[in-house]
């Protein structure tokens, strides 16, 4: 199947073939003998730089017999990687090394020596939950909440930005609506703690809120970051701002105190999450400001999944007949992606 000129190099040199066995040497079942380095195998193809000819590939299932007398890796179906010179006889893999001799069958063999697998430079995760209800009939309502997520994390920098919607009707008449958003800038000078700045902003007309606005800075610890738990928590200063509709208006400094959770079980197709942001005012501890979620998303299939959560909002100081909490109780439906 290789060319003369192949064969006359590699196996027309006396001197070659009875020099010392110092270089790797892979027979293929037509005959061809070729003897250099084995540099890889990878994708079912033997990867070997031949001497005068150069790197070629050449299919594993029309390989007989391997030598390699350099200490190289082999890794199995199982995940395991065996190090040491490797030999294939009658379809057997031989790995020696200190700890003995080891024989693989070569169905088992995936790989040696694979391209490593390099983490990605950047990741984005974007995450829609819908949740809303209708009646008719003796009575007419209408409601739906909407929160949208979006994560962007490269290699020292990090984005995270938040926005919920909340409408609600009864009989025609408009009983809910409010809308708020954050967006917040993480850097990571090390791996497990970071600087921050944040800026959120909130309406609610029946809590008597035209527009409260924050901005502030801080740092945060990343408590735990690995591919199943995101858990992070920080501490700050903020502006404080509000515009009520009928109340008068505020200003103040305060401290701020936030952190989020994401919990992922059973690859990917359980979830549990959790946010909270605090603020008490620095001239009044008495008063404080708290959002938080809770929740669980299973998959249903694809980026699909059900979605159950509860929204809590607490304000210790509210306007004159608007109450402190506003609790929300939410079953839909939710989309989430990563790329």
């Amino acid at each position: 199947m290789y060319c003369t000129l192949l064969l006359l190099l590699c196996l027309g040199s006396d001197d070659l073939l009875n020099q010392p066995a110092q270089h790797d040497r892979l027979e293929m079942s037509d005959g061809t003998l070729l003897i250099g380095k084995i540099l890889q195998l990878e994708d079912d193809q033997y990867h070997v730089a031949v001497e005068g000819i150069g790197k070629i590939k050449v299919s594993a299932e029309n390989v007989i017999s391997v030598t390699i007398l350099t200490t190289e890796t082999l890794v199995t179906d199982a995940g395991e990687n065996l190090a040491g010179p490797l030999q294939l006889t009658a379809g057997t893999w031989t790995v020696n090394n200190p700890l003995g001799e080891r024989a693989i069958p070569q169905q088992r063999v995936v790989a040696i020596n694979p391209t490593p697998v390099l983490a990605p430079t950047s990741t984005q995760k974007a995450t829609i939950t819908l949740n809303g209800s209708q009646t008719t009939g003796n009575t007419r309502t209408a409601s739906a909440v909407m929160n949208l997520d979006y994560t962007f994390r490269y290699l020292t920098h990090r984005f995270v930005s938040k926005v919920d919607w909340t409408y609600g009707e009864d009989e025609a008449i408009v009983t809910k609506r409010s809308t708020g958003a954050e967006i917040k800038y993480d850097f990571f000078p090390e791996d497990n703690w970071y600087l921050y700045t944040s800026f959120s902003a909130r309406n609610d007309a029946f809590a008597d809120l035209a527009l409260r606005t924050t901005a502030g800075i801080g740092a945060g610890i990343q408590i735990l970051d690995t591919e199943h738990i995101d858990w992070s928590e920080e501490s700050g200063i903020s502006a404080l701002n509000e515009d009520f509709v009928l109340a008068d208006d505020e200003t103040t400094s305060t401290l701020r105190i936030a952190g989020r959770a994401e919990w992922t079980l059973k690859e990917e197709i359980f979830e549990a999450f959790h946010d909270h942001t605090l603020y008490i005012a620095l001239d009044d501890p008495d008063k404080i400001l708290a959002q938080g979620r809770l929740g669980i998303r299973t998959r249903i299939v694809g980026g699909l999944s059900l979605n159950a959560q509860m929204n809590v909002r607490h304000n210790s100081q509210p306007p004159p007949e608007v109450e402190q909490d506003d609790v929300e109780i939410l079953l839909g439906l939710g989309y989430s992606t990563t790329f």
